[in-house]
């Protein structure tokens, strides 16, 4: 069965078997004693909606309740929530600000390139040959149906685009938040709920990849957001996977999701991702002929087109070995590990997933999407980097829990791969910590691969009495 979470435990016995009510194995997280927090009960566990936790809560997924409900759970908006809303525009209002007028020259660079990239379909210029203006002289490196999406953007002024995508950015961190950290934030009183949410936003917001995010104005974290709405929600008003394929057409990275929905059960909605993609590729290359086989066959693998993929901002598993280990050598030792952490990661994914714990499967996925990726950008964890601290802080109610999210978070605010880059300049003496340094982000994200994974070790069965082990294959 494709569509897992369409059917309620009660009626499990009309697909063919009988309603399974066994308690979910226990959650093992790495360092932290098996306590009542972190194991199923019958406040956490079975639900006629699904899996509470960071498993499936019906209700809190969809509709235009669901701010309301994480954040004070009833119809009426206490003082204390415009109080927090205050507290938020104060805390990152200077610094939205400076991405939005400071330092023009260098501000949002990356939505200029998709503006221009909108540009030259309106006015018929080359899609691959435009640069932007001095002194970014920026290529356009997306596949042309990109483009298409970019023609809205295009028709704006520059000005109004800045805060249009700035704003957009701010409420999808904003949604990214309610959906990780909500198991800790439902824990407090329903007046204290809106300032553990700004408090959780402010933190992500100055992480340096969501810095980044605003800074440059990346489009990364909206295609994490389609990921995360194919994947999560219990029902979907479009073929569930479409959101996958529609991400993949405007960047291939998100596609990294299609043979997670494969190995997980998924089968109809990996085909439907698979289909939209390739549908709106042909789609484009049928409006764009000679743009999309100049991308196919040529744009595509001129990766130097990106930028220096040697550069301490490419956090991959390639940049890595660029910066360590150049050359030959280098290159068939990052295939390999490349092929190795996919293997695990999908692996971990999957376990997550078929235990119930579906928000952690597609945060190991986002993480390895930027692992594996041949070039990928510090800001390109600007989604999954919260989501996994999110996840990894639970409920919160182990000291070790707490530790794992303050101090990820911690990490990914300070500049940690650019104090490497200084080092590894300035002297030969400190080559090798700085090295370490300036790889701390890939090395964040593997570590958090890891923790993730080690979260569901011994972990099996089924979700829910919609999915049937034996029907998952893969």
């Amino acid at each position: 069965m494709d569509d897992r979470f369409e059917v309620a435990p009660e009626r499990a016995s009309a697909r063919g078997g009988a309603t399974e009510t066994t308690t979910p194995p226990a959650i093992t997280l790495p360092g932290v004693p098996e306590s009542e927090d972190l194991q199923p009960s019958r406040h956490r566990g079975w639900h006629p909606h699904g899996w509470h936790g960071h498993g499936w809560h019906g209700h809190a997924w969809h509709g235009p309740g669901m701010v309301r409900r994480a954040l004070h759970g009833s119809r009426r908006a206490p003082l204390t929530t415009l109080l927090a809303l205050a507290i938020l525009v104060a805390a990152i209002g200077p610094m939205l600000a400076s991405r939005l007028y400071w330092y023009p020259w260098f501000r949002m660079s990356d939505l200029e390139v998709y503006r221009a990239a909108g540009e030259s379909l309106l006015q018929g210029r080359p899609l691959y040959e435009y640069l932007t203006p001095v002194p970014q002289l920026l290529p356009f490196t997306y596949p042309p149906f990109s483009a298409l999406v970019a023609v809205p953007l295009a028709l704006m002024g520059m000005q109004l685009a800045n805060w249009v995508w700035t704003l957009g950015t701010l409420a999808v961190l904003g949604w990214l938040v309610l959906v990780a950290f909500r198991p800790f934030v439902r824990r407090f009183p329903p007046a204290y709920r809106p300032f553990v949410v700004v408090a959780a936003l402010v933190a992500m917001a100055y992480t340096l990849p969501v810095r980044d995010c605003f800074h440059f104005g990346q489009v990364g974290i909206f295609l994490a957001a389609l990921c995360l709405l194919d994947c999560l929600l219990p029902k979907t008003r479009w073929p569930r996977g479409m959101m996958i394929g529609f991400a993949a057409a405007i960047k291939l990275v998100p596609g990294v999701f299609i043979p997670y929905l494969w190995i997980t059960g998924r089968r109809r909605a990996a085909v439907v991702a698979a289909a939209w993609f390739a549908g709106l590729s042909v789609a484009a290359a049928i409006a764009m002929p000679g743009a999309s086989k100049q991308y196919w066959t040529s744009t595509l693998f001129a990766s130097n087109r990106l930028g220096d993929n040697a550069g301490t901002s490419n956090q991959s598993l390639r940049g890595v070995f660029l910066r360590v280990l150049p050359g030959n050598v280098g290159a068939a030792t990052w295939v390999v590990a490349v092929l190795v952490v996919a293997v695990l990661g999908y692996r971990w994914a999957r376990s997550a997933s078929l235990s119930g714990f579906e928000l952690r499967g597609v945060a190991i996925i986002g993480l390895l999407s930027v692992l594996v990726s041949p070039v990928s950008w510090i800001h390109h964890l600007a989604g999954w980097a919260p989501l996994a601290i999110g996840v990894l802080l639970g409920e919160g109610r182990t000291w070790r829990q707490v530790a794992y999210a303050v101090g990820g978070a911690a990490f990914f605010i300070l500049e940690l791969p650019w104090w490497g880059a200084e080092l590894v300049a300035k002297t030969a003496y400190w080559h090798v910590p700085g090295r370490l340094l300036q790889d701390a982000f890939a090395f964040g994200a593997l570590f958090a691969v890891w923790l993730l994974g080690r979260m569901g070790a011994g972990m099996s069965g089924r979700t829910s009495a919609t999915r049937e082990p034996d029907t998952v294959q893969g």
